[in-house]
């Protein structure tokens, strides 16, 4: 994955990078006209929004307006509908997509090899999870005959698509006892918001807000950078010495001292900031976290500031981002990091960690485990032997068919996120807990019972207890903070019970396809290798075994020294498959 921002430019779903490299349909200038001089201006509107789709993932939002305009001229061209359709997916609104994608589809029921597909993730940002899954299953039966044969990649992200639904489905009829709504104040924007940090009666914020002298990034959105809201509600841009085409964030406050990421197009490290005449002068770097080849975007201290858990993309772990922590001595010496284990990081990106002052509970976003839908929040909590537990999906309202990501939990344990969710300012906005407070009651005036008489028993010789005359007492209720129920995500050994899974051996995986003779140098075995691309990599695996015995003993004679056991559920590869623990 090629990291470009702190946070933003990642959180797409698996097929996102795919709708950006495809184009969208022509639309023939005989069939939109029609015969209708009026409509000549709004084709040549069409013709400027597809060349701007081109340009750059950046310029879709501007391509709708165009396409709308258009549409109202002239509804009834199915490429027209389906282009939107596209341009909602890729930009948002996402929930938009569905009127658009369905027209298209009943305009010409053969518009295009993905149509089932799109119509389905455009029901599941609507919470639509029946519905989506079935599109998924039709995407996936008329790839199997062949009449798709080009979108066999389709095939794995439907899966996952389908255990989104799956996960969608068991989250959103689960009560919380809790409720979230937009942050007050002049803190979201038509722009981006993330990365809340709630210090000393000041909220600090990353936006993607600027004006005509600001520098744009890649995607032709603003650099993000620090800004601060106090008490009152007055807004500030936090004053850094850094460059003015990098993007900024503050990450956490340990002691005195600010700890900032900062990065440009591509890379990024963690640096101390210390307040110098009411601005942060970035300071040395975090080394014992940064590494030179790979980019760190999360961190957060805990424990007295003797452990720190960060993200990073470097090589060596589970997915091409993962959670890693390092621990303090006596000596004030950081240990080297450890990677935080298969039970927490995944195949898939692992983001924005967050760990309690008294550490623990451990906070982080992921694409992997039983995500609703893009990237959602769990939470892990410490045991009594210092190891963290099972990851649990924070379920409704914190996440959402799209993305949902940097929790912070304040003092007093009220907790903050973002998310790029419909019904929002624009793009990512910033979400916090509802204060829901227990009203204090006077206690009821009751009138007093009267003394219950003695009632005669049958056996005379046993005593019965005489009822006292009693008076109520009523204790007022203390408004309390509630912490939000954490829904447990589906363990993955019930659902294996009932579906058929096998383990396999992967000899390589590379962004760039392998020839045979590539292969043929890495494995010389004879055995048939499958080819899987998904999420912009080429995974080769070879064998089919029942248990993981029998895969690891082929992986160690197979003569690949770095070979390792992965385990396939239908055709959806899961991930990597361990017995016990995760990387030490």
């Amino acid at each position: 994955m090629n990291w470009k921002f702190t946070t933003l430019f990642i959180f797409l779903f698996a097929y996102l990078p795919v709708l950006q490299a495809q184009d969208l349909l022509d639309v023939k200038k005989s069939d939109y006209v029609d015969g209708v001089k009026e409509r000549k201006l709004d084709y040549k509107k069409i013709l400027t929004a597809i060349e701007m789709y081109q340009k750059d993932e950046g310029f879709v939002h501007q391509a709708i307006p165009l396409l709308l305009e258009a549409h109202q001229s002239n509804d009834e061209n199915a490429e027209l509908n389906y282009n939107l359709g596209i341009c909602y997916l890729v930009s948002g609104p996402r929930n938009e997509a569905l009127q658009y994608l369905k027209s298209a589809q009943n305009l010409n029921a053969d518009i295009s090899e993905d149509i089932h597909f799109l119509i389905g993730m455009a029901h599941q940002y609507r919470n639509e999870f029946d519905e989506a899954t079935l599109q998924y299953k039709i995407n996936i039966e008329l790839i199997g005959q062949n009449k798709y044969k080009d979108k066999k990649e389709l095939i794995a992200i439907s899966e996952k698509h389908i255990a989104e639904c799956k996960s969608g489905k068991k989250l959103i009829n689960d009560s919380s006892n809790f409720e979230i709504e937009l942050f007050d104040g002049n803190v979201n924007s038509a722009y981006d918001e993330f990365n809340p940090v709630f210090i000393a009666n000041t909220f600090y914020f990353s936006s993607r807000r600027g004006d005509e002298k600001s520098s744009r990034s890649e995607d032709q959105k603003f650099f993000e950078k620090v800004f601060k809201q106090d008490s009152v509600g007055n807004l500030n841009k936090v004053l850094i010495n850094t460059p003015n085409k990098s993007n900024v964030a503050l990450m956490t406050i340990a002691g005195n001292n600010q700890l900032i990421y900062c990065g440009s197009e591509g890379n990024g490290d963690i640096f101390y900031s210390k307040t110098a005449k009411n601005k942060w002068v970035k300071s040395k770097a975090a080394k014992f976290i940064n590494e030179s080849k790979s980019r760190e975007s999360s961190v957060c201290f805990c424990l007295n500031e003797s452990e720190v858990y960060f993200v990073s993309d470097r090589k060596g772990g589970f997915g091409n981002c993962d959670i890693y922590y390092c621990t303090k001595d006596e000596r004030g010496k950081w240990s080297k990091p450890v990677n935080l284990g298969g039970d927490i990081n995944t195949e898939f990106d692992e983001s924005d960690v967050f760990v309690t002052k008294d550490g623990n509970e451990l906070y982080f976003s992921s694409k992997g485990h039983n995500t609703i839908g893009g990237y959602d929040i769990f939470k892990c909590e410490r045991n009594e032997s210092g190891e963290w537990g099972r990851p649990e999906n924070m379920g409704f309202p914190v996440n959402s068919t799209d993305n949902d990501i940097t929790y912070f939990e304040d003092e007093t344990g009220r907790f903050y996120f973002a998310s790029e969710r419909s019904g929002g300012i624009g793009g990512f906005d910033i979400y916090t807990q509802t204060e829901l407070i227990k009203k204090v009651e006077e206690p009821l005036v009751v009138a007093e019972q009267p003394i219950i008489a003695k009632v005669p028993n049958e056996i005379e010789n046993n005593k019965l207890n005489i009822p006292v005359k009693t008076v109520p007492v009523y204790i007022p209720q203390i408004p309390v903070k509630e912490k939000p129920a954490a829904i447990e995500e589906v363990k993955m050994k019930q659902e294996l019970v009932q579906e058929d899974f096998v383990y396999r051996v992967q000899i390589a995986a590379c962004k760039k396809e392998m020839g045979p003779k590539d292969l043929f140098k890495r494995y010389n075995g004879g055995d048939v290798i499958e080819h899987l691309f998904v999420e912009g990599w080429h995974k080769y695996t070879i064998g089919k075994f029942e248990t993981f015995e029998e895969a690891a003993k082929y992986r160690n004679s197979c003569g690949v020294h770095d070979a390792f056991v992965v385990i396939f559920k239908g055709g959806y590869r899961l991930g990597i498959a361990k017995k016990t623990g995760g990387v030490k």
